[in-house]
């Protein structure tokens, strides 16, 4: 009988101490996936806000090129000369 309290003693202890690598374990991976959403997190943020500067600038091309045709199409209106790169300009913006 003794003998069976003394196995029993060895094996919870045995259980206790993977019980507390198994915790261990347990938080490391919780930590790892913690830092795993903050990255995420941060580059879904980068990406956004690469996305919008990328929006701005598209804008802003559009509206220069916008300008540039409706300085073509001033020119035109005044009689002048344009040539073959002004016309397209001139279609892409819409203006033809």
């Amino acid at each position: 009988m003794i003998e069976a309290y003394r196995e029993a003693d060895e094996i919870r202890d045995e259980a206790d101490e993977k019980h507390e690598e198994f915790v261990e374990a347990q938080e490391a991976a919780d930590q790892h996936h913690e830092d795993f959403v903050r990255v995420q997190k941060r580059l879904r943020e980068l990406d956004k806000k690469e996305e919008q500067e990328e929006r701005s600038q598209r804008e802003e091309k559009q509206e220069a090129a916008r300008e540039e045709a409706e300085e073509i199409y001033q020119k035109f209106k005044e009689g002048e000369t344009l040539d073959t790169e002004d016309l397209m300009k001139l279609q892409k913006a819409g203006k033809l």
